[in-house]
């Protein structure tokens, strides 16, 4: 008899990505030298190449999960600085498609994870790109398993209507354990998919009674607090939702409920432009809400060539932004459309290109935001809001 075939979990294959030394450091942030000592200390095991009884040579090979194994350790022997508050909620959104505003949610879930810190990406857009690069097809059925050599986890089941409509209807929620997505195991970063179905969502809002643009808000504080049957998010660190490149109400309360605001622009013009609708709908939700809303904008510029003229333009164009615009911009680059064809990030694709490094630098950035807002915070004359 042969050997029963192990089920994927994932429409993705990540049993191929495999790091050398050098790739693994980059990606956790850290030196070779400290990698081999976190190693030691950790007895976290990592396989050699050579471990198949072949003459390779016996260089360490890491996988995924032993990366984000390393960044948990870390975190729990408090060698990072990591907020302690959470979770706090990353939206990412930007009025205009193409300006790598997925690719940034999906990219800083890798890095957040990979710093030591517990993500939850959560997919806002129906288009479910972010799920596609998460190792998802939104559109695969249980009779097509078999054929791809999946297992049920593969399927998109459940969405974040699940949550949402039930809280906006006041009826009870049924349990979504298995909403929770774990496509690098439990040690990576956890995702919440997009189908079809998630277009529920914004009816649900546009229908709702009351502050409509402070549902997921409330939501959230309710859920962070255990207070939401069936949708415990307090083991988490950050929420990182992915919007519709569109106008919509379920973007319009992702943004009310953000602790920051990334705001992705593509250089050209016409980006530069949803940029103005961004900061516009956060200003009407301060003016209505007010000190409810303390979402911090942070612009992040893509596509970035210093050798194209109109590029460089549009960089300047941004200056009257300068305090929002982050310190690192993101390079053009052919590997990100080649990542969502793949159903893999980027940066767990080419660890050691540029893009993925400055994909780690935002992240720092955003970690130390985060770290200062919580700080600003926790001052008892502060209420947190936007300065």
């Amino acid at each position: 008899m042969g050997c029963a075939m192990t089920l994927r979990s994932t429409y993705s294959d990540p049993s191929g990505l495999q790091y050398r030394l050098r790739a693994a450091s980059a990606l956790l942030g850290i030196t070779d030298n400290t990698t081999k000592r976190y190693l030691e200390e950790s007895n976290i095991q990592v396989r050699r190449a050579n471990d198949d009884g072949t003459k390779s040579v016996a260089v360490r090979l890491f996988d995924p999960d032993t990366l984000f194994q390393i960044a948990q350790w870390r975190r729990e022997k408090n060698l990072l600085k990591t907020p302690q508050n959470g979770p706090y909620v990353i939206t990412v959104d930007i009025v205009k498609g193409g300006t790598g505003k997925t690719t940034t949610a999906a990219e800083i879930t890798l890095h957040l994870q990979l710093a030591g810190l517990r993500v939850l990406a959560i997919d806002l857009d129906v288009q479910a790109n972010l799920t596609q690069y998460m190792g998802y097809e939104a559109d695969l059925t249980e009779k097509d398993l078999a054929s791809y050599g999946l297992n049920l986890d593969a399927i998109v089941g459940q969405t974040f209507a699940h949550v949402v409509c039930p809280f906006l209807n006041r009826a009870p929620g049924e349990s979504v354990g298995s909403l929770i997505k774990m496509p690098f195991g439990k040690n990576g970063p956890h995702l919440i998919a997009a189908d079809a179905n998630l277009g529920d969502i914004e009816f649900a809002l546009s229908t709702a009674k009351g502050s409509r643009e402070m549902a997921l808000d409330k939501l959230l504080n309710l859920a962070k607090t255990g207070q939401l049957p069936g949708f415990d998010t307090s083991k988490y660190d950050v929420i990182v939702f992915d919007c519709p490149p569109n106008v919509s109400m379920t973007s319009t309360a992702a943004l009310a409920a953000a602790d920051i605001v990334v705001a992705p622009v593509r250089l050209d013009a016409f980006a530069v432009k949803g940029l103005s609708r961004v900061i516009e709908e956060l200003k009407l939700l301060r003016e209505t809400y007010k000190d409810a809303i303390h979402s911090e904008l942070v612009i992040l510029a893509t596509h970035f060539a210093a050798q194209l003229s109109r590029i460089q333009r549009m960089n300047q164009a941004l200056q009257q932004y300068e305090k929002q615009v982050a310190p690192v911009s993101i390079s053009v680059s052919e590997e990100f459309p080649k990542s969502l064809e793949r159903y893999i990030p980027m940066s767990l694709q080419k660890p050691l290109s540029q893009a993925s490094n400055e994909y780690k630098l935002f992240t720092d950035h955003l970690i130390k935001r985060l770290i200062a807002i919580e700080e600003k915070r926790s001052q008892p004359d502060q209420k947190g809001a936007p300065s």
